[in-house]
């Protein structure tokens, strides 16, 4: 049989080139106009108030509410009606980030500009991103295993593992930080077990994460009940507010960035450490090889499973200290199932950051953005949107994300599929 030896030439990609959105401007076109439409229906205040509530206390902002909601609805049929006619492909990225972000400001000026409803930015900003760490923490971890071709469903369990261990070390030395430390571990430990099942006796990865999910409640439900039975061993221990003097006082960015908990700034570093290690070392070059093409990095000396073994296990301290966030990081013990499925959250805010930890801390955001909002909204009371809607958005963007709407997310090659050496 004859065999083609010839090398196809390589197809290079005319980034400058326009390109139609037809889905993607439809969405976003149609989800502008039917929020244009609501406010015409249920009606929209005059003025919506932007407090800054730590730095410029006297200080209020009270923006022309109509006015700002329909200039903002022209930039997004606008960008729309570029994305029909066709726009080069380095400018789809940042048209489609504009057009959600005026959507989201829209939703926001019009719940805002109810009687007795104040954006209060700062507070809202600095909580959003605190309520983003676990997804950080999870997702990244989630980002280290599948990179490496091993899906990890069992972030949850190591989120439990890691907010049990945490109180219980804190309590047991009366240390915080190694309360910290222990929840590292036991994320550590949890995750070897994966990474054990999924290398070495090549198990199903995702039977295997479903059931140390159910074993780490199991496991931290018993303990709890056999704790409630003995004082001082589940006691809530908190960690102090990180204050940067002078620039703790700078408007939005002090409260923000600079008047935080050691959680805000480990989450921040990881992510820029992890991009770091993936995208510009010789680890991470080997480490996307394997879950993209094990073969080709077994031919080159790259030992599949080994490299698979240990990225997997390491990734369970980032999840771990996730864990210490539900616990110490907000001053509270230890009570059964207290996680309450963010695990699986942060599997979505992966997919959302497309596996790159940038995108991760992107998606994080949102979550953590919706969540406050829903939050101050809910405080406030009258608001136009119900808080529990506001929280069901970013699962609406990940199932956006995921249909290929916006742009295609492709996992990993491989993903998920066991490698035996030798195989082609």
């Amino acid at each position: 049989m004859a065999v083609d030896t010839m090398t196809a030439a390589p197809s290079f990609v005319d980034e400058s080139k326009p390109v139609r959105h037809v889905k993607a401007a439809s969405i976003l076109l149609g989800l502008t106009v039917l929020i244009v439409v609501g406010i015409q229906l249920v009606g929209m205040g005059e003025t919506a108030t932007v407090a800054f509530d730590r730095t410029l206390t006297d200080l209020r902002w009270a923006m022309p509410s109509t006015v700002v909601v329909y200039v903002l609805a022209f930039v997004v049929a606008g960008l729309a009606g570029w994305m029909f006619k066709g726009l080069p492909k380095r400018w789809f990225k940042v048209a489609v980030a504009v057009s959600v972000t005026a959507i989201v400001l829209i939703l926001l000026i019009w719940n805002y500009s109810q009687t007795g409803t104040v954006f209060r930015a700062e507070s809202i900003l600095a909580g959003a991103l605190f309520l983003s760490l676990p997804y950080v923490f999870g997702a990244l971890s989630g980002v280290v295993c599948e990179r490496s071709g091993v899906i990890n469903i069992g972030i949850e369990g190591q989120f439990l593992m890691g907010a049990f261990t945490g109180v219980l070390v804190a309590n047991i030395t009366g240390n915080v930080y190694a309360g910290m430390v222990g929840a590292m571990l036991a994320g550590l430990l949890s995750t070897m077990l994966l990474a054990l099942l999924a290398t070495k006796y090549q198990v199903n990865q995702v039977v295997v994460g479903v059931i140390l999910n159910l074993l780490a409640l199991g496991f931290t439900s018993f303990m709890y009940d056999q704790l409630k039975k003995a004082e001082g061993f589940n006691s809530a221990f908190t960690i102090p507010t990180i204050s940067w003097g002078p620039l703790a006082d700078i408007p939005i960015l002090g409260p923000v960035l600079f008047q935080q908990k050691l959680f805000v700034y480990v989450g921040l570093v990881l992510v820029f450490v992890v991009w770091f290690l993936l995208y510009r070392t010789k680890w991470g070059l080997r480490t996307r090889a394997v879950g993209e093409h094990p073969t080709a990095a077994d031919s080159m000396g790259v030992n599949v499973n080994r490299l698979r073994f240990w990225n997997v296990t390491l990734a369970g301290l980032i999840s771990g200290f996730g864990g210490a966030w539900f616990t110490i990081a907000n001053s509270l013990a230890f009570n059964k199932n207290m996680t309450a499925g963010l695990g699986f959250v942060a599997l979505a805010v992966m997919i959302v950051g497309r596996w790159n930890p940038l995108g991760v801390l992107a998606g994080a955001l949102i979550f953590g953005f919706t969540t406050q909002i829903a939050r101050d909204l809910d405080a406030a009371g009258g608001a136009l949107i119900p808080g529990d809607f506001l929280k069901m958005l970013p699962y609406a963007v990940t199932l956006v994300v995921v249909a290929g709407l916006i742009g295609k997310s492709r996992a990993p090659a491989a993903d998920g599929v066991p490698y035996n050496p030798g195989d082609k």
